[in-house]
């Protein structure tokens, strides 16, 4: 008896232990409601909160505190709390007693007010964290608006940083909220720039630019000795999510060219990691000055979408043609390594491009075929449905119920297979007709019934 009840009590346990986390992790991820009182006493030093002061019987503000909660998690990964102070009708206080009081957030670092917010500037999830982070990381991010602003800063870190710059075309978008996390993450090691004006984009020599979609592009200006010489500029060409700024400020920090000397076979860069290919320029000692400017003009050419590394031939024992002077890696496990003669830099960068273009149009192509047969499915359901329009089917067999039955019916049997259906949906109605198949085969049946729900919401 004795290990059966300590079995029960390992049990009840373990129970108790998934009861405590579930509700520990709920309460992570609810607004935090407290009395002015409680409020004051709750400040941390150096923490930052964001502050919504509220009055009972204020109608008008529950969609706002509805995204004000959703925002509880992602706020409190960058270490925000976020707290509803419930204010008494009589308290005349600083926050509580301000008339518009109901019209506006406030941020706070400790008891310090850092800033206010109109809560219709915080009308979603991503407009609160982006506006957020914004206010805190004023350091970390510059606000400009024209190219003057941009060169001036670029100049005064050239040699010393280099420069993250982006263009979203409001605040508190989510392309506003990406930059901003980046922010979070890289500003130590970035100067990050951000600007709403699209003109600066066309200054920058971005005419083609649509102006309605957020660009970031990196400047590298620490690698900039001399200020007469100008930052170059990578732009991102992917979408500004942020696991995709993620990716491409690793790609920025990686050398620009690697040297290496082993087989190409054991080499692994952080390209190949992402999944982009690694272009290897097969070098001697004989031209070794010729071929590193080689590869360090394909690489600048190829940056963000391929690595570039120089193999020596000295070093290891290859068995390839003494001529071929490229080799291509690709990320794709088992795929060997191709070993080419190229005449120039265009045909190394034309190569490259190439197939990434292919296997963009190869996983479009995927996704389109996916897409075909789930619709070959959908008309496949059509069209037996509309087969079989003038089909009567034996539904006496089986019983209808309505909101009014349903609960009854739930007593009556003690196994049940119940069809929600709507009458004017095509893969209902197909449902239906191998449902009444199945009451046909159970004719008789006394331990199992079939019912149907008739346009269940």
């Amino acid at each position: 008896m004795l290990p059966q009840m300590n079995g029960w009590v390992s049990c009840f346990s373990f129970l108790l232990f998934c009861t405590y986390y579930m509700a520990a992790a709920r309460n992570v991820n609810t607004l935090l409601e407290l009395s002015p009182q409680e409020y004051s006493s709750s400040l941390q030093p150096g923490r930052a909160s964001l502050v919504y002061f509220s009055r009972d019987g204020s109608p008008g503000v529950r969609l706002f505190l509805e995204q004000l909660e959703n925002s509880v998690g992602a706020l409190q990964d960058y270490g925000i709390s976020v707290v509803k102070v419930n204010c008494l009708k009589e308290d005349v206080s600083r926050y509580c007693g301000k008339e518009n009081a109901l019209m506006k957030a406030y941020l706070f670092r400790g008891n310090v007010l850092l800033r206010e917010f109109p809560t219709d500037a915080l009308f979603d999830v991503n407009a609160i964290v982006a506006n957020i982070l914004f206010a805190l990381l004023f350091n970390e991010v510059k606000y400009i608006t024209t190219l003057v602003e941009l060169q001036n800063l670029e100049n005064s870190l050239k040699g010393r940083s280099n420069v993250v710059f982006a263009y979203v075309p409001a605040i508190g978008t989510p392309e506003h909220r990406a930059v901003m996390e980046a922010a979070f993450v890289y500003g130590t090691a970035h100067q990050f720039v951000l600007t709403t004006e699209a003109a600066l984009l066309k200054n920058i020599g971005r005419e083609d630019s649509d102006a309605l979609s957020a660009r970031l592009f990196f400047c590298h200006c620490q690698r900039v000795p001399d200020l007469a010489q100008p930052c170059r500029r990578t732009p991102m060409v992917q979408s500004l999510t942020t696991l995709n700024i993620h990716t491409y400020l690793k790609l920025m920090a990686a050398p620009i060219v690697t040297e290496v000397a082993e087989d190409p076979e054991k080499v692994s860069t952080v390209h190949l990691q992402l999944g982009l290919p690694l272009v290897f320029i097969l070098s001697q000692k004989e031209t070794y000055e010729v071929d590193k400017r080689t590869a360090e003009f394909v690489a600048w050419q190829l940056l963000g979408k391929a690595g570039v590394a120089l193999l020596s031939r000295d070093s290891i024992d290859l068995n390839v043609l003494l001529r071929s002077n490229v080799a291509l890696k690709t990320a794709k496990e088992g795929v060997p390594i191709k070993y080419l003669v190229l005449e120039d830099t265009d045909e190394i960068i034309a190569l490259v491009e190439d197939k990434i273009k292919g296997e963009q149009i190869q996983e479009d192509e995927d996704e389109s075929d996916d897409n075909n047969d789930q619709d070959i499915q959908d008309d496949q359901v059509m069209e037996a449905v509309y087969r079989d329009r003038k089909r009567e089917l034996p539904l006496e067999l089986i019983r209808t119920l309505t909101e009014e039955t349903f609960n009854a019916a739930l007593t009556e049997t003690a196994h049940m297979v119940v069809l929600f259906y709507s009458s004017w949906e095509a893969v209902s109605l197909a449902m239906l007709q191998s449902y009444v198949e199945v009451a046909v085969a159970l004719k008789g049946a006394t331990h199992v019934r079939l019912w149907h729900c008739i346009n269940y919401p």
